[in-house]
C-alpha cells in the first residue's frame, strides 16, 4: 500500500514540473571555469557550450537564452573574427531587442558597422 501511495505521489508530482522555456546546457558551468582559469582551454570550452545550446536550442525551436549570443560574439572579437562577431551580435540585437543599447554600444566600441 505504502509503495502505491509514494508511486501516486511520484507522479503527480513529475505530472506538476514544467518544461523550461530555455535550455542553457552547460554553459554557465563553462563559463564559470574559464573566468576563474582563463585558459586557452576553459575559453575553448565555454565556447563549445555555446555552439552546443546554439544548436540544442535550435533542434527544440526554442529560443537562445539572453545575452548568449553576445558572449558568443565577444569570444569571436577576442579572436578576430569581427563579421562573425557583427553577425551573432545582430543576432541578438533581433532575437532579444532589449539588448539593442548594449549592442549598439558593443558595435560602436569595436568599430563594427551594425
Amino acid at each position: 500500500m505504502k509503495a502505491r501511495a509514494a508511486l501516486l505521489l511520484c507522479l503527480l508530482l513529475s505530472a506538476c514540473a514544467q518544461t523550461s522555456y530555455l535550455y542553457y546546457g552547460d554553459s554557465s558551468h563553462a563559463y564559470y571555469k574559464a573566468v576563474k582559469h582563463a585558459t586557452a582551454q576553459s575559453v575553448a570550452d565555454y565556447k563549445a557550450s555555446l555552439e552546443r545550446v546554439f544548436s540544442e536550442s535550435a533542434r527544440r525551436q526554442q529560443p537562445v537564452p539572453p545575452g548568449l549570443y553576445c558572449d558568443y560574439a565577444m569570444l569571436l572579437i577576442a579572436e578576430r573574427d569581427f563579421s562573425a562577431a557583427r553577425e551573432y551580435l545582430l543576432r541578438e540585437k533581433s532575437c532579444w531587442p532589449e539588448s539593442a543599447l548594449l549592442v549598439d554600444y558593443l558595435f560602436q566600441r569595436y568599430g563594427l558597422e551594425p
